[in-house]
Parts: structure tokens; sequence; C-alpha cells
């Protein structure tokens, strides 16, 4: 692509990245209207001790997206050699045009934006990866602390499901550990990916995949954490396995729901009341208001951190 031809391309996008971010948070904000009339019981809580543990959670956020960046430049490894500021200005990049997609599937297309355009495709499958990885930790953290959680599981889950979903993490585990006998695979039968499938070469060697699955173990913990500090924050009280269980459930839900911008704000308050119903109505404008929070420190403020790195995003940048 040429470079002028490419300058307005970026150009515009990043004026339709600036309207569609205002827009997107319009609507989820004003989505939560029904809930106003309850915003008093809610906003009581931030005084004293309770305001710290809000802090707690803001301070954990750079850790969280640290995290996510190590992750990133270790699956670069072998492909593109990023700094760790690089690798963070491409995360937090990726994640500004994610915020607007279902299920944040445009997370990956801008994390590429910061590559090389030989790099691109490369890195689209680098994501994947590390996708996968987080996903796994999600789901066997999910399957393992359902145990522990204090709602009626079965609503949720049967023996059924539970043998499916360790079916499921099984091979989620066998193709990550094995990624590159799979690639090879594809590009024996699958006529698309024998021009555009990665070179093995450039995917990350299985130590460095054991590196990129403990980081996503931690970053899961980190964000456990947070939810864990949000939900003392609104007053529940209940033992803290039940609340883990509770959260992992919740984290797990999450992941499979194909979450739409103007929408996965609710959809997300409706996860947390549905898994958290056992601990009474009166809290229910807090539990709503747990995901949203969260939402708005994990998500909103990087991402308008990441929009700015992308106004400063030249074609010069990302074309050899």
């Amino acid at each position: 692509m040429n470079t002028p031809v490419y300058r307005r391309l970026l150009l515009g996008l990043k004026v339709g990245i600036s309207f569609f971010m205002l827009f997107v948070i319009y609507r989820k904000v004003s989505g939560v209207e029904q809930f106003v009339g309850s915003l008093d019981a809610f906003t009581s809580r931030f005084s004293g001790g309770n305001l710290a543990l809000i802090i707690a959670v803001v301070l954990l956020m750079p850790i969280n997206w640290s995290l996510e960046a190590i992750k990133w430049k270790l699956l670069l490894k072998h492909s593109a050699h990023f700094k760790l500021g690089e690798a963070m200005r491409s995360v937090l990049g990726g994640l500004s045009i994610g915020f607007a997609t279902p299920a944040r599937v445009g997370e990956f297309a801008g994390r590429v934006m910061f590559l090389h355009r030989g790099e691109r495709v490369d890195g689209i499958y680098l994501s994947a990866i590390g996708g996968l990885a987080q996903s796994i930790v999600t789901f066997f953290t999910a399957l393992f602390m359902l145990r522990f959680y204090a709602g009626n599981s079965n609503v949720f889950f049967s023996a059924y499901s539970y043998v499916a979903f360790a079916v499921l993490a099984s091979v989620m585990i066998a193709v990550y550990i094995s990624f590159e006998q799979v690639v090879v695979w594809l590009r024996g039968h699958v006529g698309f990916f024998k021009e555009y499938v990665i070179d093995v070469s450039k995917t990350p060697h299985r130590n460095d995949k054991w590196l990129v699955f403990l980081t996503s173990i931690v970053r899961y913990w980190v964000y456990v954490l947070q939810y864990y500090l949000l939900m003392r924050f609104i007053g529940i009280q209940a033992d803290v396995f039940q609340m883990i269980a509770a959260i992992s459930l919740i984290l797990f839900l999450q992941s499979v729901s194909p979450l739409i911008p103007l929408t996965d704000m609710t959809v997300r308050g409706g996860i947390a009341l549905l898994v958290l119903n056992n601990y009474g109505t009166y809290m229910t404008m807090g539990i709503f208001m747990v995901p949203v929070m969260l939402w708005a420190i994990n998500l909103l403020i990087p991402a308008i951190i990441g929009y700015f790195y992308i106004l400063k995003l030249q074609p010069d940048d990302t074309v050899q």
C-alpha cells in the first residue's frame, strides 16, 4: 500500500475511533439509568477504609496491563523485537480499538498496527496464542473453584457440562502446547493457510510458552483480586473461597458471552447479579456496579491512554 493512501486510511481510522469511542461511552453510561435511584446507597460506601479498597484496585490496573505487555513481548520474541515500553504501547493501542468491537476482537488488529507490515500476520497468530493461554486459565479456574460456590451450581452446570468443559480444556492445552504441529497440519490440509500461516520458527519456544502461561495465571489472579476488593467494598463479607468461586464463575461466563460494545456493561452487570443473587436484593445496585467499576478502571482508562498512542502512530512507524 502506498504511503499517501495509507496516511488517509490511518487518519480515517483515528477519526472513526474518536467518534465511536465517545458514542460507546455515552451509550454504556446511559444504559444504567434504571439504577440511578439506588446510587445514594452505593456512593455512601466511598468513605474511610472503603476508599482505600478502590485505590488498591486502581493501583493494580497498571500491574494487570504490564503483565499483558510482558506476555506480548514474550510472544513476539522470535518474530519482532519489542522493548517492554513498545509492547505496552501496542497492547494499549489494541485495547483502544478492541474497546469498540464485539468481544474485543478488534484488539488483535489494533496490536498489529504497531508492527511492521511484514510482521502483522505473524502478530495475529501470536495474539491468538496469548488469548488461548488466558482462556485456559479462565476455564480451569472456574471448574476447580465451582465446588466452593455458595449458590446452586446446578443452575449453571450439570455432570455432562463438567465432562464437556474438561474435554474442551484438555483440547485447548494440547493445541497450546503443540501449536507448531497444529500449524504444520493446517498448512498441509487447509489451502488458505498455505500462504498465510506463520513460520513455526517465529512461534514461542516451549519454555517461552510456559512463561506466557505462567504470566496468564498471575494476571488472572490480579484481576480476581481487583474483583474481590470491589466486592468487599460494597459490603459482601462471605467466605473468601466462596467469593473467589463466584468471581471465577463470573469471569468464565463473561468470557463465553458474545459481548457487544453497546451492551457489554449491562451484560457484565447482569452476569454478576445472576451469580451473586444469594447475597440479597439490598445489594443489587452494588453488585451491578462492581463489574461497571472494573470496566471503567481496567478497560476505559487504559483504552483512552491507548487512543493517544494511536493518535501518535505514523505510517512510517508501521510500514517498512
